[in-house]
């Protein structure tokens, strides 16, 4: 279902907790970002940057897109612009949604962003089309940003609340703003209390409120409990709010071709459970445990334990686009 070229922009089906079968539109190159959270499921930014960039011509990633769509329609519930860097650091990222919007269908076209960039009018114009956006906010202060999300030096913190305001007044699509918590950093109940604040005069259409469920990028760095993000959510009165949980499985979907190409594709975006894997790619969980076994053994992925929960993880870095 994926083509065999590293240089794919495709990738997935992938199992998303809020999306379901999720294909994934990724035309940056791997690690490059805004910022260098410490809570990223996908590894240490490797390259933290504010320029935009066509890394990749969106004719060639419209051509692959209409040929995966042809043959593999029904495994997918949403297209989504996700990878291990940042979204809209692509530059013709309006283009490319226009060109994807008008092939039709009514897979949901949703883009997960870290908000940084929507200071920019052209940014913020290139997200138009999108039927949701899903921009992050983390902290309530420059402190906290800076310590938890480590942004680039020039990212202001005040100018990316500004983007996230007037993001909300342009654009008529689903603006969900996600949080995500993170032990000790940022769920104290000032800090909570804070950030409620900000939602209210940012008024998004929801919060997904999350917290760390994968290995994330520092070592020591602790999601919370089901309790603690029940409290947490009670602080967020001026919209709904929805705390992301676990991935459900859905059923099987189609067989799978080149098995373990996809698995390791896969867990270079992010840690996955076999259970997800086995999910996303339409396979029984042992017939994955043997591929990624294999692959084990060819070097390229290892298992890692978090919070008791083993996830399967890349051991190659990715060479990008």
């Amino acid at each position: 279902m994926k083509a065999s070229s590293m240089a794919s922009a495709l990738f997935g089906p992938v199992p998303s907790r809020r999306l379901g079968r999720s294909l994934g539109i990724d035309v940056i190159p791997p690690k490059t970002c805004t910022l260098d959270c410490l809570y990223c499921e996908s590894g240490p930014t490797t390259h933290r940057s504010l320029q935009r960039k066509a890394f990749m011509p969106p004719d060639r990633v419209l051509a692959e897109l209409r040929a995966f769509l042809k043959g593999h329609a029904g495994s997918v519930e949403a297209l989504t612009f996700s990878s291990a860097g940042e979204p809209t650091l692509y530059e013709p990222l309006g283009e490319l949604i226009s060109g994807i919007k008008a092939m039709g269908g009514r897979i949901p076209l949703v883009v997960l962003t870290n908000g940084t960039l929507l200071w920019d009018p052209e940014v913020r114009r290139s997200l138009k089309s999108a039927d949701r956006v899903v921009p992050s906010l983390d902290a309530a202060d420059p402190d906290v940003f800076s310590r938890l999300n480590r942004p680039h030096p020039h990212l202001s913190f005040h100018e990316v609340v500004e983007g996230l305001t007037a993001f909300r007044h342009e654009y008529r699509g689903a603006y969900h703003l996600e949080i995500l918590l993170v032990k000790g950093i940022n769920d104290s109940p000032e800090h909570l209390r804070d950030l409620a604040a900000l939602v209210r005069r940012i008024h998004p259409d929801r919060v997904e409120l999350n917290t760390v469920v994968r290995p994330p990028a520092v070592p020591g760095i602790e999601g919370l409990s089901g309790q603690a993000m029940q409290e947490a959510a009670a602080f967020f009165t001026s919209c709904p709010v929805e705390i992301i949980g676990s991935y459900e499985r859905k059923g099987t979907v189609a067989p799978t071709d080149n098995l373990e190409e996809r698995v390791v594709q896969l867990v270079r975006r992010r840690p996955c459970s076999l259970e997800e894997m086995a999910d996303a790619l339409s396979v029984a969980v042992e017939v994955v445990r043997a591929a990624v076994q294999r692959q084990r053994e060819a070097g390229l992925l290892d298992v890692q334990d978090f919070e008791g929960h083993p996830f399967v993880v890349s051991v190659q870095p990715d060479d990008g686009h």
